[in-house]
């Protein structure tokens, strides 16, 4: 059990020290600006059907309080 323990925590440390390759990143971008794109920044997003469903199920299930805030967020609406 313990040659184990030492070996596992040899491996993790061992991937966790490894520097990581210096072309990972890729090549430098330029900043992106509002102005050079053209568009805002920020974009609306419009929730359809499913979210609509998950509303109601989850009010139904826990009512108006932090879970049902939960229940929202965990479905991604």
């Amino acid at each position: 059990m313990r040659g184990t323990l030492m070996v596992a925590t040899l491996l993790v440390a061992g991937a966790t020290l490894t520097p990581a390759p210096s072309n990972a990143a890729g090549p430098p971008q330029p900043p992106m600006t509002s102005a050079v794109s053209g568009k805002s920044l920020v974009e609306q997003v419009q929730y359809g059907r499913r979210c609509g469903y998950w509303r109601r199920t989850c009010r139904f299930r826990w009512g108006f309080g932090w879970r049902y805030r939960r229940c929202l967020r965990r479905h991604g609406c």
